[in-house]
């Protein structure tokens, strides 16, 4: 792999192999290329830019303390009973913050450190990986334990299984790659090797922390690194079954240290790491400034191209006093990423990917598709392995526009423990009304936890999964997050699996979007609703009605005067795009000014299935179960604007939701001037297919060249055209001779209502 990596920062851009000389790498090129650079045996190395190699140096005595594992790796009861007296370098580990059953205390379970951060998963092992700090923003400072400058740089292994362990139940491996900085005294990297809840007298060389034993291999001297370096420096561990290297990169050049990957083998089982600042050892915590936010990236290295897995879980003991914010952005190609932020400015709830469904009522997914959504009843949010969320939804009539529909109450079943947030109640925990001051924590027994910060509150499970519920008079908003991504999850709040750009019914049937109104209320809509006697959200005590609209409510729709400054207020706070600007000013005017709360710094929606800008180009055709074709025809009989048939896109999608009509032979029986069949084929919504005038019936046949499974069509009319509508009827053949009937004739409506 390094040496794929070198040849790529070598050989200039479209130049074959020793046809030129090779460009100099750049200071970032060398950087990235050093650190994956195999050091030639055990021991320190220094090396410099522009040079490429590494120069053996002394090695110096890495600090003996521990850089200890979180509290959740800590064994309690009999296990640690049966442990050895603590280290005299520090105390045995504390016990978990805020354990118990049911109480109430205060805290944030986002500050990161002590089990609390995102770690990069992989298939397969790794083989390397790399910690840096794309942007620094506001750091002026920083202490531990009240010293200037007192930190620590780490990469840290998941527990995993290692041989050291055999004959020793319960017991596992951690690996940590360091780089401890303690802002007076002598700065250093090293590895400090764990055997985590040996619980026995630790082998010789190793000292004793509680259950756990651990040692260091040799460090290599570093210049010491006040916190306004952050952005410029790196650290990289990297591990073959010969040496395990921790390589710590400054502004001033990079240097190494390696020992035997046999002390723990790592190379055999490291499959996701953490990378963090924190205290420099001994469970302490890095304080930074007010007004601090850091990005920080981690690239794996498994010999893939494929994005990290997110795991919203840490392994260090050590703290900062940074929030963990929203979702992390993944990474693909040669340097696969995971990049989140730490702030102790900004609070968005922490999860691996999130979904939202706010205001009256916009829902985006946990892939970014979002949509309107104005139905009325029980419907399932989201569903996962260990955790359904629920909400209801009623008419906006008591707000004063029965044409919108929000939020009554949410609720989530998260293992033993069922959690609801009602408008009407407030909290209700396992189907008791339930008090929690802001700033408070209710622990339940089975490891749940409920926090409240102002109308805000947030349940969590040991996974990591989540879901936050803010109270506003007469509705409810609603964040769903998961603690690991991706995984399988199903409901309103997902796409299809592998998609952002399709739907999928509870029944499995797969939607590209955009869809039409009948289709995301008639066919997708109905599938997700919460069947009675099964509703988590019946606890709130709201009449519920099921029924969908008979047409969409749009932010047009308003009175010109409440349009003008809802939309005004929106601009004013920053919201741009279109889609959001128009789900903004639809909040503001039915909700008041607080509507626009939940659009302020909003990223704009990866893909739009329903909303004012898409609704009516697409017409959603579901076909009959089973259907197996590679013939279809679609036979116009009318148009209400044109005397002849129109169609811009004709999608024909399997059940995995691959357009297998794209680019495929597309034939009529009249074409008009310039309009011609190939164009409703060719990906392109703009271009169209016309018939020639009064030529009825039109028929448009598309050949797909192979035999396909086929679940629904997409018919598609160029954006931006009046409303319309058609006449047609589905047919299919295997042979393109005997046609069977898939749909009779039926109307369908393109473009939006009239407003």
């Amino acid at each position: 792999m390094v040496a794929t990596l070198l040849a790529s920062l070598l050989i200039p851009s479209g130049s074959a192999a020793g046809s030129a000389s090779p460009a100099p790498l750049t200071a970032q090129q060398w950087h990235s290329a050093i650190a994956q650079l195999a050091t030639p045996a055990k021991g320190c190395y220094t090396a410099s830019y522009p040079a490429l190699a590494w120069q053996s140096t002394a090695c110096t005595t890495a600090p003996a303390k521990p850089f200890a594992p979180a509290a959740a790796l800590a064994p309690t009861g009999a296990a640690a009973a049966a442990g050895a007296a603590a280290s005299p370098h520090l105390p045995a580990v504390a016990a978990a913050p805020g354990a118990g059953s049911g109480s109430a205390s205060g805290g944030t379970p986002y500050v990161v450190g002590n089990g609390i951060d995102y770690s990069a998963g992989v298939s397969g092992v790794l083989n390397g990986a790399t910690g840096s700090f794309p942007t620094v923003s506001g750091v002026t400072s920083e202490t531990g334990g009240g010293v200037a400058n007192s930190y620590s740089l780490q990469l840290n292994s998941a527990p995993f299984s290692s041989p050291v362990c055999a004959g020793h139940p319960g017991c596992q491996g951690w690996e940590q790659f360091i780089f401890s900085n303690p802002g007076s005294g002598a700065s250093s990297s090293f590895i400090q090797f764990w055997i985590l809840n040996y619980a026995a007298t630790c082998p010789a060389g190793w000292w004793t922390y509680s259950v756990h034993c651990y040692k260091n291999g040799p460090a290599v001297a570093v210049p010491s690194q006040p916190i306004g370096n952050l952005a410029s420096l790196s650290l990289s561990g990297n591990v073959t079954s010969a040496l395990d290297t921790v390589v710590m990169s400054t502004g001033g050049g990079s240097v190494s240290a390696s020992t035997a990957d046999s002390t723990l083998s790592l190379a055999a089982a490291w499959n996701a790491v953490e990378f963090m600042i924190g205290g420099n050892g001994g469970g302490s915590q890095a304080t930074f400034n007010p007004g601090s936010t850091l990005t920080v990236r981690t690239v794996t290295h498994n010999g893939t191209t494929n994005a990290p897995t997110c795991i919203t879980q840490g392994y260090t003991g050590e703290t900062n006093n940074l929030n963990l914010v929203g979702s992390p952005a993944y990474g693909v190609g040669a340097s696969p990423s995971l990049q989140s932020v730490q702030s102790n400015v900004l609070t968005t709830p922490a999860s691996c990917a999130s979904a939202q469904g706010t205001g009256d009522t916009h829902l985006q997914t946990f892939g970014g598709t979002y949509y309107d959504f104005q139905a009325e009843g029980a419907f399932t949010l989201a569903r996962s392995s260990t955790m359904t969320v629920q909400s209801n939804q009623v008419s906006g009539a008591p707000l004063g526009w029965p044409g919108a529909a929000v939020n009554s109450g949410v609720a989530t079943q998260m293992g033993a423990d069922t959690v609801a947030v009602c408008a009407s109640r407030g909290l209700v925990v396992n189907g008791s009304a339930a008090s929690l001051d802001p700033g408070g924590t209710i622990s339940l027994p089975s490891g749940d936890r409920i926090t409240r910060s102002g109308s805000q509150y947030v349940v969590t499970d040991p996974q990591g999964d989540s879901m936050s519920a803010t109270l506003n008079p007469g509705y409810v908003d609603v964040h769903v997050g998961l603690g690991s991504y991706p995984q399988p999850v199903v409901g309103l709040l997902a796409n299809a699996p592998g998609t952002t750009d399709a739907l999928r019914t509870s029944t499995g049937l797969v939607l590209p979007i955009p869809v039409d109104l009948s289709t995301l209320y008639g066919v997708y809509g109905d599938s997700w609703r919460v069947p009675d006697g099964q509703s988590l959200v019946a606890v709130c005590g709201d009449k519920t009605q099921n029924s969908d609209p008979k047409a969409a409510f749009w932010a047009d729709q308003l009175p010109k005067a409440v349009f003008d400054k809802a939309v005004a207020l929106c601009q004013k706070d920053g919201v741009k795009d279109a889609t959001l600007l128009e789900a903004c000013t639809l909040d503001v005017g039915v909700l008041g000014e607080g509507g626009a709360t939940e659009f302020i710094g909003e990223q704009p929606p990866v893909d739009v299935a329903f909303s004012e800008d898409t609704a009516g180009e697409t017409v959603s055709v579901p076909l009959p179960t089973g259907v197996k074709s590679r013939f279809l025809r679609l036979t116009f009989s009318a148009n209400s604007t044109q005397s002849g048939a129109q169609l811009g896109e004709f999608g024909a999608y399997d059940p995995t939701g691959r357009d297998v009509a794209l680019g495929a032979r597309a034939t009529a029986t009249s074409e008009d001037a310039g309009l011609p069949a190939a164009n409703a084929v060719d990906g392109v919504p703009a271009t169209y297919w016309q018939s020639k005038p009064g030529a009825w019936p039109a028929i448009l046949t598309v050949d797909l060249g192979a035999s396909s499974p086929l679940s629904t069509l997409g018919l598609t009319l160029p954006p931006g055209w009046p409303p319309r509508t058609q006449t047609l009827a589905v047919q299919s053949s295997a042979d393109g001779t005997n046609w069977t009937n898939l749909t009779g004739p039926a109307t369908y409506t393109w473009g939006a209502p009239p407003k």
